[in-house]
């Protein structure tokens, strides 16, 4: 094959593929091939109408089979047919130089429109070729215009695995600006995921919730959300490791983010299923919690609990402290500590 290599062309190749699947292929089969040749995939330079010449042949022929494959997915109506290209141009897209890929802003709307596809297989599809252009700094701004789209399948889907890879997108994305309305709205259906039994949306769930958590802006509505009394029973020793360490890390960006002096109107409210509530409230359980983590068997869960613990009572007592102090002389104002509302402390 590596001999009569020199005398087919990119166009050639294409046109003996007759699907999207074939033409990755034969890609595959043909790279693979020359790779095994005496030198390498270096030898073998693709001539190119675009003046493409020195590049390895592995990277013209990804851009060459993702723009043939874009063309494809324009003109092809039936659902399954875009899922199998789709699936496809991931591949290309992954496969593509990173500093200098061929796709457009074009190319990126179209696979987006594939959002709006009755089959479900073409939206998770869709949404894996939209995260591999999001591997690409050039193009990761206009994947992100997209963001509100991608959330409101979060939350409106009834398809699982739709939600999870959209979950997974939106985690590989930075929080755009100017779009706190969309997620102060998104909040109380994102903690309520936590509550489904299943473990990869809790898992992309609690990812996306540290991330927002991080966002001062959004900290008070988070921390005001209503949630079950039962909220803190995902924090038991028969969670896997992962999902655990993940939730312990969410704790502890809320304590932290509340530990902030902040202006008297961004103050969480204290409120009987609030999450600020049955996270720090009076009645919390979290100390419970915690301790339990202790026997946990995979030691990063006791070490991430280990820590929180700390922390919070590292907090507790410089509070304390200060408290103290300010009764000792007579002076300074309660506003300085982190308090609720009511005036209680958090832990």
């Amino acid at each position: 094959m590596a001999a009569c290599w020199g005398t087919w062309t990119g166009r050639h190749v294409l046109s003996v593929a007759t699907g999207a699947g074939a033409v990755y292929l034969l890609y595959r089969t043909v790279a693979e091939a020359l790779s095994s040749a005496p030198g390498g995939t270096d030898r073998y330079r693709l001539e190119s109408p675009d003046h493409q010449d020195g590049l390895p042949v592995e990277e013209v022929l990804s851009r060459r089979v993702c723009e043939e494959l874009l063309e494809m997915l324009r003109a092809q109506q039936d659902g399954r047919s875009r899922s199998a290209i789709l699936r496809s141009i991931t591949r290309c897209v992954y496969l593509m130089d990173a500093k200098n890929p061929t796709c457009s802003p074009e190319h990126i709307q179209l696979v987006a429109s594939c959002l709006d596809d009755h089959n479900g297989d073409t939206k998770v599809q869709a949404l894996n070729t939209l995260r591999a252009f999001a591997t690409r700094s050039l193009f990761t701004a206009q994947v992100q215009d997209y963001y509100p789209k991608i959330l409101d399948l979060v939350i409106s889907s009834r398809d699982t695995e739709v939600q999870v890879v959209a979950l997974r997108l939106l985690n590989a994305l930075p929080v755009p600006p100017n779009i706190e309305p969309l997620l102060r709205r998104a909040v109380p259906n994102l903690l309520g995921f936590l509550q489904w039994d299943n473990y990869a949306i809790q898992l992309q769930v609690l990812r996306l919730l540290i991330a927002l958590s991080r966002k001062e802006e959004l900290l008070p509505d988070i921390l005001n959300c209503q949630v079950r009394p039962e909220f803190l029973s995902l924090m038991n020793n028969s969670q896997p490791g992962k999902l655990l360490c993940e939730m312990l890390l969410l704790v502890e960006v809320l304590h932290g983010g509340c530990a902030k002096p902040r202006r008297p109107s961004k103050s969480p409210k204290s409120g009987s299923c609030s999450l600020y509530e049955v996270l720090f409230g009076e009645n919390s359980h979290l100390d419970e919690h915690l301790l339990v983590m202790f026997v946990h068997p995979e030691e990063r869960v006791q070490l991430q609990a280990c820590k929180l613990i700390m922390s919070l009572w590292l907090y507790k007592l410089d509070a304390e402290i200060a408290a103290a102090a300010l009764g000792k002389h007579g002076a300074g104002s309660a506003a300085s500590l982190h308090v609720s509302p009511s005036g209680e402390s958090i832990f």
